[in-house]
């Protein structure tokens, strides 16, 4: 298999992978009653109004929408990971992807620019535990997909060298 060489395309795809068992979680827990909302449900109360977001053209969208939010917090784990190595990248994606959660849930909570993210303790505490299922299959993914080019050392190139007082005499 040909490995991806390219950071960001590399963050895209990974990230749109690894959202695939974080909605496949998240609609799992939603039609059991654990969870009040649905990641599509957040980010389509970004764009349409709170009593289209449940409709179907609204979930698909919603749906959509989570992919590319997901697809974008796949380019920054991407590069924490060549830049600290690919030792232990399960506990970096899974942090990430706690980040990840409570940095787009606290904008969109805060900003008030949607009126339908979760109010309830147990839907968040369900979510950010997705949240960091998403993260630890994208940081798992990273290596195997990633060129290991990318996680090697990049040699530093010293601009001026060092002053040697021997060479002058």
């Amino acid at each position: 298999m040909r490995k991806i060489n390219d950071r960001i395309i590399l963050g895209l795809l990974t990230g749109i992978i690894a959202n695939i068992p974080k909605t496949l979680g998240n609609e799992y827990l939603y039609r059991r009653g654990i969870d009040k909302r649905r990641f599509g449900d957040l980010v389509a109360g970004v764009f349409l109004p709170s009593y289209r977001v449940r409709s179907k053209k609204g979930t698909i969208f919603g749906t959509i929408g989570d992919m590319f939010v997901s697809s974008l917090f796949g380019v920054p784990l991407v590069y924490l990971l060549t830049y600290t190595g690919k030792d232990k990248t399960g506990i970096k994606g899974l942090m990430t992807g706690l980040f990840a959660f409570g940095l787009f849930r606290g904008i969109i909570s805060r900003v008030g620019i949607s009126t339908t993210y979760p109010k309830d303790v147990v839907t968040n505490v369900m979510m950010s535990a997705i949240s960091s299922l998403w993260g630890l299959t994208a940081g798992l993914l990273i290596p195997l997909l990633g060129n290991r080019d990318l996680f090697e050392p990049k040699p530093r190139v010293q601009s001026n060298p060092p002053y040697n007082s021997a060479e002058l005499n």
